[in-house]
């Protein structure tokens, strides 16, 4: 297949050029610069092109930052999704899309209701949650539209070898490396009893070309584990991987304002349209984020 990839240099979507080109598809990225917002830039970089599926995954993402900057994670978000489907649709041979949303987007669900199921109402807390829930009516738009085979994947969150420390396991894992370094015997942290479904983002990028390939256009599918974990547990996990054992410390300038307090997804729909079955534990994934930030280095997908 050839395939488009919008937001190629960041984390996962580094990960995903090389899964595809280990596929033996063809990548084709845009030109490093393109604002997806600048509607004749885009058109002029895409016109005419011929793919067989473009996976949209350029977007700002960080949840936190974007209770600073609402707007421009909407502009960014929404503005460039819209800009992007709409050049998409008028190519003379339309690809298939897949949109990556975001697990954020159901925003705070009663424990009843967990597992998040696709169905869950959307209820997005942070305006970065807002901004990808948007987004998502952005690119349906264009199937229902245009008729451009559009699939959404709301990934929950995932993590692996490379990612920014802007993010909580690589955030943790370098601070309890350097709490190693140095002998400390304390951590700080923010609420270290919020869960969350982590993923490898090997094994997501996984799903992302399952889903491009199986998934039915006008459908969303949750990319997750079905499975929970807490900060107190990762910090469990890098403690045993790292030999060296911390007493947590609840600093309130790293708790979120209106975090959420569970989140955790089913992957039943996924799974039974794709096949998908996670190559990598939890355990493995953090190992993985310490030997990259224990080497010194800034890994690539593949090392």
């Amino acid at each position: 297949m050839r395939a488009l990839i919008t937001g190629s240099r960041g984390f996962v979507g580094g990960w995903l050029c090389h899964y595809l080109s280990d596929q033996g598809d063809e990548v084709i990225e845009l030109r490093e610069g393109l604002n997806l917002c600048d509607r004749e830039a885009l058109e002029e970089a895409l016109g005419g092109i011929e793919i067989d599926v473009c996976y949209h995954l350029a977007a700002l993402s960080h949840v936190g930052a974007s209770w600073s900057n609402p707007q421009l994670y909407f502009v960014n978000n929404v503005v460039g999704t819209a800009n992007l489907v709409a050049v998409l649709a008028r190519l003379p041979q339309l690809p298939r899309l897949l949109h990556v949303s975001s697990s954020e987007v159901y925003g705070r669900v009663n424990g009843d209701d967990l597992p998040i199921e696709e169905s869950q109402p959307l209820r997005p807390v942070s305006p970065y949650a807002a901004s990808k829930a948007s987004a998502e009516f952005a690119s349906m738009q264009a199937w229902y539209g245009y008729g451009l085979p559009t699939v959404v994947a709301r990934p929950f969150n995932h993590t692996g070898p490379g990612q920014s420390v802007d993010y909580l396991v690589p955030a943790l894992g370098a601070r309890m490396v350097e709490a190693k370094a140095r002998g400390r015997s304390s951590l700080r942290v923010g609420n270290v009893d919020a869960r969350r479904d982590f993923m490898d983002v090997r094994d997501v990028v996984r799903a992302y070309r399952l889903l491009a390939v199986h998934g039915v256009p006008g459908d969303a599918y949750n990319v997750c584990s079905g499975e929970s974990v807490s900060v107190r547990e990762i910090v469990g996990e890098l403690s045993v991987i790292l030999d060296h054992q911390v007493d947590l410390e609840v600093d309130p300038v790293l708790v979120r304002p209106n975090d959420v307090e569970v989140v955790v997804g089913d992957p039943l729909k996924m799974t039974e349209v794709t096949g998908f079955h996670r190559q990598f534990s939890l355990h493995q994934t953090i190992a993985g984020v310490v030997e990259a930030i224990g080497g010194g280095r800034s890994p690539r997908p593949g090392d």
